[in-house]
């Protein structure tokens, strides 16, 4: 049996990783889009493409279901 620090982290760490996958896949925009300042002063917004915004949102998902099932898994692992 391991000590509760160690199952707290064992659990805290995945959920962390898929509380981050969803606010990618929920935000991808906002989370991957650039302001460019150029020397004379005006500004640019660079954004990625449709294709690469619905590639983030499924990987997202996907991370955040693994992330998921590992916690579930420690608690069938670790009692």
């Amino acid at each position: 049996m391991l000590p509760a620090p160690f199952r707290l982290f064992f659990v805290a760490v995945p959920l962390l990783v898929a509380a981050g996958a969803l606010a990618m896949a929920a935000f991808p925009r906002r989370m991957t889009a650039w302001q460019l300042r150029s020397p004379d002063g005006s500004t640019q917004r660079i954004e990625p493409s449709e294709t690469r915004i619905l590639l983030m949102r499924i990987m997202g998902v996907v991370v955040a279901g693994l992330a998921l099932l590992m916690v579930v898994a420690n608690f069938a692992f670790i009692p």
